[in-house]
């Protein structure tokens, strides 16, 4: 950003150039802080047909400026602040009513508090333009020739009238070298991308505001910059566009920063989905049960969340299914998840019935560094004689289908969430897996989808299963229909996990995953 120097000397050669510039009546100048206008030349009075007692008694920027025109000078004023200096094609609006076309360079010279110059070109007479074009334009290079965006005026030839030094380096040519030469002799490599969009702005009037321009220039052959470019018609009310203000800014370190940032991003969401897939485990080959399990990851692409599903055999010989979902995303969620999952193994490991499993759960959680909250439901399957026991942390309910057309609820055994209190108990249900039935486990993902009530979701979700939940439909089946007829393959906000144990008294398929 360019910035007044604190050396005595040059304080003295800007405050002289101040001095003359408010002195003259080529172009107006005006100085102010915040938004009033605190010094005006005497050709910047007679543009806004104001006096220097309007000045004195209190003038402010946004007084002068059309309403439809507020929107410009919004713009311009974040230019400022972002880069230190802006142009701008504006009216100033008079006390009669009436409105005089402007370009105005404005410049900040401190910041606390904020105080700025500004160069006013009066636009309503084209002989003061094309004096302006000729000669009066370096008054508005010398204003902006330290501020860190490039600036030019062009002819609608497509020649340089004039340059500052910033877009000249840019270029990589000496200012001098500019001046009256075509834009397209110098820089041939832009021409295909930038030759369109001037001759835009020439014949439609009509500016063009952060456009990307890729390619190189004599400044650095051989290396690709991208350059973030506004144009802006020079013209009379009536009269042609004589010219376009091209303000550009070198915005290939960024770009390359935001290639960057997305590798990482991209690195890391591949290990972390390794790591959050290489906790979900192998269905096992349980003797009397069809096993089916499927896991999909949310579509949006940083969101790795923390669902996850497990099935193995309790030392009383009883299958557990455990299906559960952390709350949150990121690399914190899929740690947890891993704790979690690992910690269902080892409690019920030690013979701790499913509401003893959640209790023990929630112990972990409570007892975590940091807050942590989870859902999960648990399920023991006894496969000889389908007794089921099953308890849930603010989990959604396992269903229960195949003895009756609609399924069964298994709303018995609800508890409060993993992490909501140290205190919370989780009772037990019981219920029984007939020969060819099936118990659905799942996540919430399977049922909440956007701009739609939960209602709505598990209204899809008992449709689904009971029109493929009969006796006789294996586990792999019901799995695929459940989620097909739940979700697209665009519209998942969440993750979501589905397992499916049927209970079958002769030779089953291997279990099925995806």
């Amino acid at each position: 950003m360019g910035q007044w120097t604190d050396d005595a000397g040059e304080v003295d050669r800007q405050a002289g150039l101040l001095r003359a510039l408010f002195a003259g009546d080529a172009v107006g100048m005006a100085a102010g802080s915040g938004e009033a206008i605190t010094q005006a030349n005497d050709e910047l009075l007679r543009i806004l047909g104001r006096s220097r007692a309007d000045v004195d008694a209190g003038l402010a920027w946004p007084a002068i400026t059309p309403t439809d025109h507020a929107e410009r000078d919004a713009g311009g004023v974040d230019d400022v602040r972002r880069t230190g200096s802006a142009v701008v094609q504006k009216d100033f609006l008079r006390p009669d009513g009436s409105r005089t076309p402007v370009l105005a360079a404005v410049a900040a010279v401190s910041w606390n508090p904020y105080e700025w110059v500004a160069v006013v070109i009066d636009l309503s007479q084209q002989e003061r333009l094309r004096r302006l074009v000729q000669s009066e334009a370096a008054i508005v290079s010398t204003l902006l020739e330290d501020a860190p965006v490039g600036f030019a005026l062009i002819d609608p030839d497509l020649r340089f009238v004039r340059i500052n030094r910033e877009l000249a380096a840019m270029n990589g040519f000496p200012v001098a070298e500019h001046e009256g030469r075509s834009v397209f002799d110098l820089l041939p490599d832009l021409r295909a991308e930038a030759e369109p969009l001037l001759r835009h702005v020439l014949e439609t009037g009509e500016p063009l505001r952060d456009v990307e321009i890729v390619g190189t220039t004599p400044a650095d052959p051989g290396h690709s910059h991208t350059w973030l470019e506004s144009f802006f018609p020079v013209r009379v009310p009536q009269g042609p566009t004589i010219g376009v203000a091209a303000v550009a800014r070198d915005v290939t370190a960024v770009r390359r920063l935001e290639q960057e940032l997305t590798a990482t991003l991209d690195r890391q969401r591949q290990v972390l989905h390794e790591l959050q897939t290489s906790v979900l485990p192998e269905l096992p080959d349980v003797p009397g049960v069809d096993l089916a399990a499927r896991y999909l990851g949310a579509s949006q692409e940083v969101h790795l969340g923390g669902d996850w599903f497990d099935v193995f055999t309790a030392p009383d010989g009883r299958l557990v299914l455990a299906v559960g979902d952390v709350v949150g995303h990121g690399p914190a969620a899929v740690g947890l998840m891993a704790r979690l999952s690992g910690a269902v193994r080892a409690y019920a490991g030690d013979g701790r019935a499913p509401a003893e499993v959640l209790a023990g759960l929630n112990r972990l959680l409570d007892h975590s560094l940091a807050p942590a909250m989870a859902s999960a439901a648990m399920v023991f399957l006894d496969v000889a004689s389908g007794e089921v026991e099953y308890a849930s942390a603010g989990h959604p309910h396992p269903l229960l289908c195949g003895r009756s057309d609609a399924p069964e609820v298994m709303d018995r055994a609800q508890g409060r969430m993993l992490g909501a209190s140290a205190d919370s108990a989780y009772p037990t249900g019981h219920a029984t897996l007939v020969d060819g039935a099936t118990v659905l486990l799942y996540t919430d993902g399977l049922v909440e989808r956007r701009g739609q009530t939960l209602d709505e979701g598990m209204a899809r979700l008992t449709a689904a299963v009971t029109e493929h939940c009969g006796t006789g439909r294996d586990a792999g089946r019901l799995v695929h229909a459940v989620v097909e007829h739940s979700h697209t393959a665009l519209d998942r906000d969440d993750d979501v996990c589905v397992l499916a144990a049927r209970r079958v008294s002769g030779p089953q398929s291997p279990p099925a995953s995806a």
